[in-house]
């Protein structure tokens, strides 16, 4: 008799065991998704550092221009000919692409203006094809 309890919460422990690992979820699994609506920007009007500073909050601007510095972990100063601003990046929005300073880049992103100032969300960078000045 002790034989079959002992196998009995044996099966009952392994099987609580098993279905504990089976509803674990990743904490890293949205972090790689990739996939996600993608707006037509071919027809959004380009914005500058300068004009922004006077939109409101959370509006979506496309501004093209230079990652100058990098603050932190995921906060950048960009530079556009009419003044910098701090933009806010998350891994996703560099899809895969590495930007220097000289590099010329255009950001979509939403405006939020906080207590600290006004700073944009990034939600997508493209890097611009390099011209060629030898030409």
């Amino acid at each position: 008799m002790k034989k079959i309890f002992y196998a009995l919460t044996l099966a009952l422990a392994v099987g609580l065991a098993g279905s504990a690992f089976a509803k674990h979820e990743c904490k890293d699994c949205k972090a790689q998704t990739k996939g996600g609506y993608m707006q037509d920007i071919s027809k959004m009007p380009s914005s500058t550092v300068q004009a922004v500073m006077t939109m409101p909050d959370e509006t979506l601007v496309m501004l093209q221009g230079n990652i100058s510095k990098r603050v932190n972990k995921s906060t950048y100063v960009f530079t556009d000919n009419t003044g910098e601003i701090m933009v806010e990046i998350d891994s996703d929005a560099w899809n895969g692409q590495n930007v220097s300073p000289t590099d010329t880049i255009t950001i979509i992103g939403e405006i939020d203006q906080n207590s600290d100032g006004t700073t944009i969300e990034v939600e997508q960078i493209m890097l611009q094809p390099q011209t060629n000045a030898m030409q």
